[in-house]
């Protein structure tokens, strides 16, 4: 299901935290159904920054389910969750997991349950939700997998937020020669199976926006790139190590030495503090139609 452990969500989350569509949470409040707290779902919530970055913008009373296959991940998540809420002048409570504040007004608790979401997307928590959420996950899942989410979800008339999910786009400063091809080579990589089936890859968040759309939801859709900076050097080196790797495993025996030399040349870049990639992402909200 990708490898999502606690040192590569440390490593991207400043990433993540800019890149994230601003204006989509603020649409989907003007849409939620005032007065009992807002039942979120939370898939494959790693330690929890998709709470971390909703929960304020959302505001009010919510009660989130978070559902992770990693127990790591899920036994981390209180703990960062209170770090955040301190150093963002909230309120914790341990004992209830809730997270209050007056400015934005918040209150906020969360349940954590180990999930394995590969099996059936039918098996999904989904009744009485009243937003269903992820972050980072789309790529990874199959076409039919996504369409029974989909097709729950409009039974529920739950409203669909999915955040940055890769989209094949990635450009370097500098450029190198070898760029395109080894990022075709990853794209075609990211269509393996992650353990929900054939993964859509790059192509998820479109397919998601035809399914949805079929399926009556009013449908917008932002970019969230990845813009990660010189400085970022640790985050830059991982992404050219696992996209090296990646590509390694769909070239031919004949190609693995340039794409050595690419990985070789990009890491000496980093090194220098020279180098800049935008990594191409993209933002969704779905909203039932009311009728």
């Amino acid at each position: 299901m990708g490898d999502f452990d606690v040192d590569w969500l440390r490593l991207r989350g400043p990433a993540d935290e800019r890149a994230r569509a601003a204006d989509l949470p603020v649409l989907l409040r003007a849409h939620l159904a005032k007065g009992p707290p807002l039942k979120v779902l939370d898939l494959g919530c790693g330690t929890g920054s998709n709470l971390r970055a909703l929960a304020p913008a959302l505001g009010g009373a919510q009660a989130w389910l978070c559902l992770d296959v990693d127990a790591e991940l899920l036994d981390r998540l209180a703990d960062e969750t209170q770090a955040w809420a301190q150093a963002s002048g909230f309120a914790w409570d341990a004992t209830a997991r809730r997270v209050t504040g007056a400015e934005p007004r918040l209150d906020c608790t969360l349940t954590t349950r180990r999930f394995d979401l590969a099996p059936d997307s039918a098996e999904l928590p989904i009744d009485g939700i009243g937003l269903v959420t992820a972050s980072a996950l789309l790529d990874l899942v199959s076409e039919t997998w996504l369409t029974r989410l989909v097709s729950q979800c409009a039974k529920a008339r739950a409203p669909i937020l999915m955040a940055l999910t890769y989209d094949g786009r990635v450009a370097f400063e500098p450029a190198l020669s070898g760029d395109r091809e080894v990022i075709e080579a990853v794209n075609r990589h990211q269509r393996r199976d992650k353990g929900f089936g054939p993964a859509l890859g790059p192509g998820a968040n479109a397919r998601l926006a035809i399914l949805a759309a079929a399926q009556g939801y009013w449908v917008e859709v932002r970019t969230s790139d990845w813009r990660i900076r010189r400085s970022e050097r640790e985050l830059q080196s991982a992404l050219i190590r696992g996209w090296s790797r990646a590509a390694c495993e769909e070239a031919a025996a004949s190609d693995q030495a340039a794409i050595a030399h690419w990985e070789a040349v990009r890491l000496a870049a980093v090194e220098r503090g020279c180098s800049r990639i935008n990594v191409g992402h993209r933002d969704l909200l779905a909203i039932p139609s009311r009728a």
